[in-house]
């Protein structure tokens, strides 16, 4: 996975992260260039047009993402709208590009943890980068970022200097909203934030542009933001515990039809809720990382496991695992599925 440390002003990390990734950038373009098209119908070209709709809202709310954007499409020599348009990919296809993930925090007196395994088309495992992002000292001072995500994209799953992480399921349901926060801008606004109330607060404001789950996280515990075109829904931990899959746990407005993609998504959501509730407070110095660790390994239910393979017709695995101690503000990162990790990187944004 290539790994990229960027320092400067919004423009200067995007330039120095477009730079660094250009190939890879390409390679996302024309993956989801192909895969919008399959899934949708929609040409490359008509997905940028839809994704511009989206800008008046971003540059009033997010002015600085926009201008790291034009680093990311100068470094790479990939034009403007298609990096718009990769970071919008779930909102211009409405719901359809829908990543199958699990993901669940664990609290206790002395622990706080939480984590996900992202699963995905196996091509795009090849396009992984980890960010490393810090401001310029006389620029307006934001936490530090470490952030997996596919190349292109502003952010996916990651933790800051401050301690806050944030992780990301997808969920199926029809509609966008143009005057709400595309996913991907959202996250990136959660790993901006100081900790999981301003967080919280943030995306509950300016909304979610199509359906998703969000999970936020720090040392105070976890915060599940259901989000659809016309309203977000919080769900808070019941005893220091609390999951999530890829489909809607609680009611949404009228007009809100979430639709179960991935047929595993209760079974999952099943499995880890069972291992969650097993789980017991870690003993010594175990900080509970590998209690969830664990459960990410678990193949119950195998190829659509919560450790997910690809097999027969089944394209979608699970590209990477990542668990943060919230606690220490750290985060340990697996390539591949947990069980066959093809690379470990330990993350400590406070030490930039």
């Amino acid at each position: 996975m290539l790994e990229i440390a960027c320092t400067g002003t919004p423009y200067e990390i995007g330039l120095h992260y477009g730079s660094q990734a250009a190939k890879l950038i390409k390679g996302s373009v024309e993956f989801y260039d192909d895969y919008i098209f399959r899934s949708t119908k929609l040409n490359w070209s008509k997905v940028v047009e839809i994704a511009n709709k989206i800008l008046p809202f971003l540059e009033k709310h997010a002015p600085h993402l926009i201008e790291e954007l034009k680093g990311i499409s100068e470094g790479s020599g990939v034009p403007f709208g298609s990096i718009l348009a990769l970071n919008t990919r779930t909102e211009v296809s409405m719901g359809m590009l829908a990543d199958g993930c699990t993901t669940l925090a664990f609290k206790t007196a002395d622990v706080s943890v939480a984590g996900q395994n992202w699963d995905w088309e196996c091509a795009q495992k090849a396009r992984l980068v980890l960010l490393h992002i810090k401001s310029a000292a006389d620029t307006p001072q934001k936490p530090n970022i470490s952030v997996v995500t596919e190349a292109g994209l502003l952010a996916k799953s990651g933790i800051n200097s401050a301690g806050v992480a944030v992780f990301i399921n997808a969920i199926w349901a029809r509609g966008v909203n143009f005057e709400a926060l595309p996913v991907h801008f959202a996250l990136r606004l959660v790993l901006e934030s100081t900790d999981r109330a301003q967080a919280v607060s943030t995306l509950k404001s300016l909304g979610l542009g199509t359906a998703v789950h969000v999970m936020v996280a720090d040392a105070t515990g976890a915060t599940s933001i259901e989000g659809s075109h016309l309203d977000t829904v919080l769900l808070e931990m019941v005893d220091g515990r609390i999951a999530h899959t890829n489909h809607f746990l609680t009611e949404h407005a009228d007009g809100v039809v979430g639709v179960h993609l991935f047929a595993d998504t209760t079974q999952r959501m099943e499995r880890v809720t069972k291992l969650l509730r097993a789980a017991q407070a870690p003993a010594g110095s175990d900080t509970g990382v590998s209690i969830i660790e664990h459960i990410l390994e678990d193949d119950q239910g195998f190829p659509t496991s919560i450790n997910r393979k690809a097999t027969g017709k089944e394209t979608s695995e699970t590209l990477f695992s990542i668990v943060a101690d919230l606690r220490a503000g750290t985060a340990r990162v697996r390539l591949g599925r947990p069980s066959e990790n093809e690379g470990i990187w330990n993350l400590q944004p406070a030490k930039l």
